[in-house]
């Protein structure tokens, strides 16, 4: 197996042991958040009950006594309907604030992700810069590789081997020196790369053709830095969900060149009809059912059928998992357009 296959290797393996800490810790996630639903709405009922039986233990004195219209006991009333629409709404309640929580925890979750793959991809820059700096065999065009690493000094500072790539650049400056060794470190490792940065300047300004080196991207994908779903494109209609979520999912896919047209039902069915009309033209359509009315389900599966459509039915109320099934639906979308294209 070639080298690079063993960095390709590498990557892919430490993505998905990431992409596995990300489902794992979903999971609890999603199962934290039922235990903190069931033990919000025990809170609020424990609080909550004992009031009520108060407030209908006098209202039976005050109908015993025949006092109907006392002031005192029409406020009594409607307080006992305030507390007893409180415990009604208290499930909803307890999910919205349990869901909120499970999103931030979420953001948190993929941003470890980035995190790791960002540390990946330097890793791999340092190999391509050190591979590049060992390819220069000429004083001037090893001096003018202290350009690119100047480029990444931030990068290589983040995984701790920023001196280990300038005393390689200083090394191979030295090698092809005709002077001796000429390039050593002037204060530290950074400002030694600086010094060095401002030589190979002046000898580009003294030539015509000056020599440009930039690192191959051997060891790395890419050569921009990873981001998740700035790849993705394509029209993805979403009905259902809530806001917090529709929120959420947005910002992640800011980057990305996708047309998300959302529908909740804090929107009103008249909003959600305007986006049936859409379905025909969409590359990929879910319907989240967590939060997500009879009517809008109903309403939008009916509108896929007529159109002919196929859709994604998500039973979630967190962010990463409808994430998941527009990442991957898009795909399967982009590389079925390929098969075809070929």
């Amino acid at each position: 197996m070639h080298i690079s296959e063993l960095d390709e290797l590498e990557a892919s393996v430490s993505d998905l042991l990431t992409m596995a800490k990300v489902e794992l810790e979903q999971n609890r996630l999603q199962q934290q958040r039922d235990r903190q639903i069931q033990d919000a709405v025990a809170q609020i009922e424990a609080r909550l009950k004992p009031l009520l039986a108060k407030i209908e233990q006098v209202l039976q004195e005050f109908s015993r006594e025949g006092q109907q219209d006392s002031e005192t006991k029409l406020r009594l009333e409607k307080k006992a309907a305030d507390i007893r629409q409180e415990i009604a709404d208290a499930p909803t309640l307890a999910a919205q604030l349990a869901d909120r929580q499970l999103i931030l925890s979420e953001e948190r979750l993929l941003d470890e992700r980035i995190t790791e793959q960002t540390a990946q991809w330097r890793r791999e820059l340092k190999a391509d810069l050190m591979e590049m700096i060992e390819e220069q065999h000429d004083f001037f065009s090893a001096t003018d590789a202290s350009i690119a690493v100047r480029g990444y000094a931030n990068d290589l500072k983040a995984i701790g081997c920023l001196e280990e790539v300038v005393e390689a650049l200083i090394n191979q400056i030295n090698s092809h020196s005709e002077e001796g060794p000429v390039a050593r470190l002037r204060g530290s490792h950074e400002q030694t790369l600086t010094f060095i940065y401002n030589k190979a300047l002046e000898n580009r300004s003294r030539v015509d053709r000056a020599p440009d080196v930039q690192p191959t991207a051997r060891h790395r994908k890419s050569e921009k830095r990873p981001a998740l779903y700035t790849d993705l494109s394509g029209k993805v209609l979403v009905f259902g969900g809530h806001d917090r979520l529709q929120t959420a999912v947005k910002n992640r896919l800011r980057d990305s060149a996708i047309n998300l047209m959302w529908y909740t039902e804090q929107d009103g069915l008249q909003l959600a009809a305007q986006g049936e009309s859409q379905i025909s033209g969409g590359d990929l359509i879910i319907i989240v059912t967590g939060y997500a009315s009879h009517s809008l389900t109903e309403r939008a599966i009916e509108a896929c059928r007529r159109a002919n459509k196929t859709y994604e039915i998500v039973n979630t109320t967190g962010m990463t998992r409808l994430l998941e099934v527009i990442e991957s639906g898009l795909k399967a979308k982009q590389l079925a357009r390929h098969w075809k294209q070929g």
